[in-house]
């Protein structure tokens, strides 16, 4: 948050030519002539070591290059020269802050107010650095103090800060507000505030403070993503298309946007690496060099597994059945998990299946890289990339030699830090390789691991207790609502407009989508009762509903994955789209896997045509649910120990490659 500086209150100088030396020093200071100013403030102390002004000016010079180990002694002797400067002591403070020596910063800023009670800055500055300490009582105290003396934006949008840190949103929005007042046109003040309004659960009003943050700079970093998957989760799509082309223009020009937003919005491997690439520079900068080489391991192979998500989530769900599948005679695995404990069945099937089970919610990022370090991990695996909850400033370090991005983050994370991405040559074509950051390591089948220990389907509740009709076909789709696009949604109303009495069954994304997504099939002609929700319930009962349902219609650029599995699992067909990008070549990639390649389309219309086809077509239908049922225990998709043997051979050579020096390179399984 913020921080203020000063340049003012400089003392006398010694003398008439060292004063105009100084004075011109200062001007060109003031006017962005560094080099000139430097080469004068430098004069100045060759004639006289101890100049407290020239000392001071030049360590702030240091400082505004970012300068901040040599601005630290410049303003250390000029602090103790004119020690009852309180400009000097603020500002020598603030050096020391960059410099992360906080408990001399703090020190130093109660000196000059001791000096000067109604220093507002300094009161501001001690938030701050309290507020990075997680501090937040303190931060406030000082916050007030300033606020008190100056109400300025700055102290009130500290103040905020604090209190959302603190979970008191009503006072967060209080203070954000105040901020908006002092300083309408400033973006980051409206962003906030958005942040707040989204945790207190007031949407609307989210949304309309990220319309004007965008308004008032369409480059303001995350708020232009923020809003369009705002927008979309609701499927208001009134201005659809023109925010698809300000996303893809703003991935482009390198605005940070937010990478699982992009993913899911666009079509292109291109764009999306840009904006991987973006994104990591801004959230997730390298922070630490590659982990020298070791020799082979004479003992089994340390791997960790990191993820927010060992708990009821989808990726648990996919990966429960590999980590219990492990060789533990060659493999020695660990969790590292920073996400919430839901206490549920999942967690503790999870604590189970690893030899050290290792809560880190609690931790820094530092003290977690500390960790990996001390358990010598050598192939660290990241299931969450850049989903909700996910750290990757822990990757950022290094912790680990050999560090892999898989199945969480269905894309590229842009880092220099992650070796490896797990794929397949339907998600990753070899031709898109130069799209991505990491080298891709191809599994034989699909990339989707799959729990082959799920147990059986319950039994099917009756049509009419989830609200369908009983003699109608369904048309299923469960993916989240902010993966429908109004083209898709065209598709979709034609194939209910040509199959009589059918209806489609979509997964309740809440009252607002209800309501547009009825209103977007009423535009299309088609009555608003044809489109049936289904409300979030627990995974059995979600599986079991699937044999409801006729035929599943996928989503694009982004498909099914998780959902895909459940579906085909439950015995559902899942008709898809090939993408062009991997969020949207997953879905093929299953159905090669599980031997239903015919339900792969290279086209929308291609879909539309086939969708028909299946619906009218009794007979193909009882084809295809009967030959998925055949090869949901004979064909890869589901074969959880030929996914883990895949998956070990490829950690076992990348280690290899490791071990003898050579550089990380695309390899196939």
């Amino acid at each position: 948050m913020s921080q203020q500086s000063r340049n003012k209150g400089a003392s006398a100088p010694s003398s008439l030519h060292s004063s105009a030396i100084l004075d011109q020093a200062i001007a060109a200071h003031r006017s962005g002539n560094l080099t000139d100013a430097e080469r004068a403030y430098t004069t100045i102390l060759r004639a006289s070591r101890t100049h407290p002004t020239a000392l001071h000016m030049l360590g702030l010079l240091q400082a505004q290059r970012g300068n901040f180990a040599d601005a630290e002694p410049l303003l250390k002797k000029a602090a103790r020269i004119d020690s009852g400067n309180p400009d000097v002591l603020f500002n020598y403070a603030n050096v020391l802050r960059a410099l992360d020596k906080t408990d001399d910063a703090l020190a130093w800023l109660a000196r000059a107010i001791a000096l000067s009670p109604d220093f507002a800055d300094a009161h501001l500055n001690r938030g701050a650095i309290l507020i990075a300490r997680k501090e937040f009582h303190g931060a406030i105290a000082e916050l007030d103090r300033a606020i008190a003396i100056t109400p300025s934006s700055a102290a009130f949008l500290n103040r905020g800060s604090a209190f959302q840190r603190l979970g008191q949103l009503d006072e967060a929005h209080d203070s954000y507000r105040s901020a908006i007042e002092l300083a309408p046109s400033n973006p980051q003040y409206h962003f906030v505030l958005s942040e707040v309004l989204t945790e207190m659960g007031r949407h609307d009003e989210a949304i309309e403070a990220l319309e004007r943050t965008v308004a008032l700079n369409k480059a303001f970093p995350f708020a232009l993503s923020k809003l369009v998957d705002s927008r979309r989760k609701r499927a208001d799509w009134r201005s659809f298309e023109r925010e698809q082309a300000a996303l893809d223009e703003a991935a482009e020009s390198g605005v940070a946007i937010d990478a699982l937003t992009f993913l899911v919005a666009s079509s292109s491997p291109a764009h999306q690496f840009t904006c991987a690439k973006t994104y990591v520079a801004n959230v997730a900068p390298e922070r630490g060099a590659a982990i020298p080489r070791t020799q082979s391991p004479a003992s089994r192979l340390r791997v960790a597994y990191l993820s927010a998500d060992f708990r009821n989530h989808a990726t648990a769900l996919l990966m429960a059945g590999l980590f219990e599948e492990h060789d533990r005679e060659r493999f020695d695995v660990s969790a590292i998990s920073y996400g919430p404990d839901d206490g549920g069945n999942m967690r503790n099937r999870l604590k189970a299946a690893f030899e050290r089970f290792e809560d880190v919610r609690h931790l820094t990022d530092e003290d977690v890289v500390k960790l990996i370090r001390q358990l010598d991990i050598e192939v660290l695996v990241d299931l969450g990339g850049f989903t909700a909850g996910a750290r990757p400033k822990i990757l950022a370090h290094r912790p680990a030699p050999m560090q892999v991005n898989y199945l969480g983050f269905p894309g590229t994370m842009g880092a220099s830090y992650i070796d490896y991405i797990m794929a397949d040559r339907i998600v990753i074509p070899e031709g898109e390789q130069k799209h991505y950051a990491e080298k891709v390591i191809y599994l034989p089948d699909s990339y989707q691991v799959t729990d082959a220990r799920r147990p059986p389907l319950p039994n099917a509740p009756a049509r009419s207790e989830v609200g369908l009709p009983d003699d109608a076909f369904v048309y299923c789709a469960f993916n989240k609502t902010l993966k429908i696009t109004p083209l898709l949604f065209d598709v979709w109303m034609r194939l209910l407009a040509k199959t009589a009495g059918s209806v489609l069954w979509l997964f309740d994304g809440g009252q607002i989508a209800r309501e547009n997504l009825r209103r977007e099939a009423v535009a299309r002609g088609i009555a608003a009762e044809r489109i049936v929700f289904a409300p979030p319930v627990a995974i059995d009962e979600h599986l079991a509903r699937h044999q409801l349902a006729d035929l599943f219609l996928d989503t694009l650029p982004y498909n099914a994955h998780t959902t895909a599995s459940d579906a085909l699992w439950a015995g559902l067909p899942v008709l898809t789209c090939l993408g062009t990008a991997f969020p949207g070549r997953v879905a093929a990639s299953l159905l090669n896997a599980v031997g239903l390649p015919e339900l792969v389309t290279r086209s929308l219309d291609e879909y539309e045509g086939l969708a028909l086809r299946i619906a009218h077509d009794s007979e193909l239908r009882t084809a295809l649910k009967s030959k998925l049922a055949t090869h949901r225990s004979t064909w890869p998709l589901f074969d959880t120990v030929g996914m883990t043997r895949h998956i070990e051979k490829a950690f076992s050579e990348m280690w290899r490659r490791h071990c003898a020096g050579e550089a990380p390179a695309s390899f196939a399984v």
